[in-house]
This record gives C-alpha cells, structure tokens and sequence, in this order.
C-alpha cells in the first residue's frame, strides 16, 4: 500500500539539499565492489552544450545556432578527514599504476567508477505515518514484509543522480594552522561523462527515484 506524506505535498515542498547519500559503484578496483561515504559538500552536478554559429548566404537577417559538443563540470566533494578512511587517496595513488609500470598494480589498472547520489526526502515521510517498528531494529521478520511496505528506518529517495566513468583527478587538503580552532578538510574533484537524473513522482514507496539503468546514459 504507498504511504504518504501526511506534512505536505510534492507540489508545496521543494527538495532539501542537505540530505544526501553518494555511493561509489567501482569496477574491478574496489573492495566491495560498492562504497558509501558521507560528505559536507558535492557541486558541479552541470552539464553545457556548446553553440556553432552558422551563416547562410541568402538567409544574412541572423545567424543560425546549432547545438555542437556537451561538456560536464568536474564533480567536488567536501569531507572532514576521518582516522582510516583513506579511499581518496589510495584512489589517486591508483593513477599512477596507469602511467607508472613500476607501481604493484601494472599499466592498466581500473581507476573508473560510477556514482549513485541519493537525495533523501526530509522530514523523512515514512516516520511521519506512525508506522510500527519491528521486533528487531533495521530487520523485518514476516516474509516480504519488507518488500510489502517500508518501515520507519526507510529513506525515501526524492531525486537521484547516476554519474558515469568518473575518475579522481585532484585531491587536496586544509591547511595545517596552529592557531585556528577548524577541522581538517579533505576535497577531491572527479571528472566524468555524463550524468542521469530520476525524479520522485510523489512521496509513496511506488513514487521513489528508483535505481537508474544505465542504458539512458547522456552523451
């Protein structure tokens, strides 16, 4: 049965940008094969098409525009430095394996992933129902249960965003300062080729931005 929002609706509640999952979808690089990390920040979610313009003797009132190339803005991402979390940059390192037969992993190695950003609906819609709780925190015991409806622990995903081939291509860190009284923050950009959007058609479990199939990549 979907389950609504009792709060609000589609029409009168704009997507929040501050609630947001991005997972890594690698190929043969990483270990497991899908990575999910929290981050402050991501901008660049962009992409431009290019105009040419076209004169054509006996038709000299204007010039003709014609879309030529698309290009995609490199992707940001912001996250404090956390004890153990050294992804990134074992991710940059494996970049050198590509340019370097030196390195453990040989000329080339995967250094390709795909991204899956999730923004999440907020104030979460299932909470809000009243939905009962299962016995047991985060599982469902009755069989398809789970598939049946979502429970409280759910997200529902207003908007997702697939991103294709995206590879590391700068990694940088804050400064060290003995004065100030800040985090260290790490911020890496990923360029890539191409990105898919699903929206949410409303807030029921029917209605969720599902997994995009990357048969309907932009080019």
């Amino acid at each position: 049965m979907a389950i609504s929002n009792p709060l609000s609706t589609l029409m009168t509640d704009p997507v929040r940008n501050f609630k947001f999952l991005v997972k890594f979808q690698g190929k043969e690089w990483t270990v497991p094969t899908t990575m999910q990390m929290g981050f402050v920040s991501l901008s660049g979610l962009s992409v431009t098409t290019e105009p040419i313009a076209y004169r054509e003797g006996g038709y000299n009132t204007n010039v003709h525009q014609i879309p030529g190339q698309s290009a995609f803005t490199p992707i940001t991402l912001s996250k404090g430095v956390l004890l153990g979390q050294s992804s990134n940059i074992a991710w940059m390192k494996r970049l050198f394996s590509v340019i370097t037969p030196s390195v453990t992993q040989g000329v080339g190695a995967g250094f390709r992933c795909d991204l899956d950003i999730q923004v999440l609906s907020h104030p979460n819609p299932q909470a809000s129902t009243g939905a009962t709780a299962p016995t047991v925190a985060g599982t469902v015991t009755t069989p398809g249960a789970q598939e049946q409806a979502k429970t409280i622990y759910d997200q529902h995903t207003s908007l997702r965003f697939k991103v294709y081939n995206a590879w590391i291509s700068s990694l940088s860190y804050s400064n060290l300062d003995a004065g100030a009284n800040t985090l260290m923050v790490e911020e890496m950009s990923l360029v890539h080729e191409g990105f898919d959007v699903v929206y949410a058609s409303d807030y029921s479990v029917t209605g969720e931005a599902k997994e995009i199939v990357p048969t309907t990549v932009v080019k």
